[in-house]
């Protein structure tokens, strides 16, 4: 073998790896960013045990209940079924993550959101970001430290679901 075989195959190897994980990505990506996790709970049980375990968790407080639902029927649409978004917030973390120009941005993902909703079968699911994948995809820096710690804050406020926050 020559040289420029060899490094022709390095080459062709390394563009067909990249595209493999390009795809491996895109596929896993939508369910490692976001979660779904059923509640054994109706529906409107599982806003209010949210709303109250979110207001019981130290240092958080819930600012909002958007009924989607109800916006998206009053602004002339379809009937997309039983949808609230519950919009909190940690003013601790807030400040950290806001203290600094270099942080500001992240004011667009605040406050934090989390969703529940009824599917077409009955099936009431709480959706959420993955506060860990976050926390990894920011490792290193101060948003990463913060979102950490938010992360260990929502499992305790989901642990009566029996959800287990992982990177995965």
């Amino acid at each position: 073998m020559n040289k420029l075989s060899i490094l022709v195959g390095a080459i062709l190897g390394l563009v067909f790896s990249i595209f493999v994980m390009g795809i491996g990505l895109k596929i896993a990506a939508p369910s490692m960013l976001l979660k779904e996790i059923k509640s054994s709970y109706a529906f409107d049980k599982t806003v209010e045990l949210l709303q109250s375990r979110i207001n019981k968790q130290e240092g958080w407080h819930v600012t909002d209940v958007i009924n989607q639902q109800q916006t998206i029927i009053e602004h002339g649409e379809a009937d997309v079924g039983k949808v609230k978004i519950i919009k909190f917030c940690n003013a601790k973390y807030s400040a950290q993550m806001l203290s600094d120009d270099d942080t500001k941005v992240m004011a667009a993902k605040m406050p934090l959101s989390i969703s529940v909703y009824e599917k077409s079968d009955g099936e009431v699911i709480i959706g959420l970001s993955n506060g860990n994948v976050m926390a990894r995809l920011f490792s290193g820096r101060k948003e990463g430290v913060i979102m950490g710690k938010v992360a260990k804050d929502m499992g305790k406020i989901l642990s009566f679901t029996h959800f287990r926050s992982t990177i995965f």
